[in-house]
């Protein structure tokens, strides 16, 4: 039987990391090499997409797209990894004495939207002489850690039950929603951390076609994984498509350039064989 191959996309519940999905689905995975987009955090739940097999070297053009978000910000208290399975550090018992309004607050939100400089937070994996911060802040030790440029396209709060804000968020790759979170409270004066966490998108895979992970378990203990993995032409199935034959898939094949008539803007393309079948990716320049 062949390995899997394809993107699989999981919904991952809450109280565990990301790699913990993967650890209790290997044994259904026949040695298959295995990778994931985007951590998750223990507290987080919702898409993780599995890479299998051959997809896992298109991690790169899978990973671009941007990400969509729904949480809950918790004002009146900093933690140390600036979420709710942190240490308290700062304690704001009486929030009354704050600017709390709905207008104050979606001011505060809109401050955050388009380019900002981040620091990655001590409790993240983002490494440092070639270790984890996290294993630095387990230790009590703050090293330095340079500002990383995200881009927020939207930030908005979508209810208000204080000390609770809902928000709905649209960032890029790298954003790091408990920083947001942290520093929203910071900006309202009464501090806050992450409260709870639902990642709706992650690039082209939304959360309505991934599996809760007990459901994806029980269907590979019946040996039908295969019914739920994307192959490589579906998970790539935002880009546009060309399809060769003959000589013209001979020349795609053997990495020779091809004139095609269809006019298509610059950028990326799934390549597909007189069949249909995903053969790789070319770019139209």
């Amino acid at each position: 039987m062949a390995k899997p191959e394809g993107v699989l996309l999981v919904n991952k519940p809450e109280g565990m990391v990301s790699f913990d999905v993967i650890r209790r689905l290997r044994p259904f995975l026949r040695g298959t090499k295995v990778g994931y987009l985007g951590i998750l955090d223990p507290m987080a739940r919702g898409v993780l997409p599995l890479l299998l097999g051959r997809a896992t070297r298109l991690a790169p053009f899978l990973e671009e797209g941007k990400k969509v978000y729904e949480g809950t910000i918790r004002l009146g208290i900093v933690t140390d990894t600036q979420d709710r399975d942190g240490t308290p550090v700062k304690f704001t018992e009486d929030l009354s004495g704050f600017d709390l309004s709905e207008g104050r607050i979606r001011g505060v939100f809109s401050r955050f939207e388009g380019k900002i400089r981040q620091v990655p937070p001590m409790y993240s994996a983002k490494k440092y002489r070639g270790k984890p911060l996290y294993r630095y802040a387990r230790k009590g030790i703050e090293v330095p850690r340079e500002p990383k440029e995200v881009e927020v396209y939207r930030f908005e709060p979508r209810g208000i039950e204080l000390p609770f804000v809902h928000f709905y968020l649209e960032c890029s790759k790298g954003t790091y929603v408990r920083t947001l979170a942290n520093d929203v409270g910071e900006a309202l004066g009464c501090g806050g951390h992450l409260w709870s966490l639902v990642r709706l998108q992650n690039g082209p895979f939304r959360i309505e076609d991934a599996k809760d992970l007990e459901e994806v378990l029980s269907l590979a203990r019946e040996g039908r994984l295969d019914e739920v993995i994307w192959d490589l032409n579906r998970a790539l199935g935002y880009l546009p498509a060309l399809q060769f034959s003959g000589q013209r898939l001979y020349r795609v094949l053997h990495g020779g350039t091809v004139f095609v008539e269809d006019r298509l803007e610059e950028g990326l393309v799934r390549l597909l064989d007189d069949r249909g079948e995903f053969i790789g990716l070319g770019r139209v320049s």
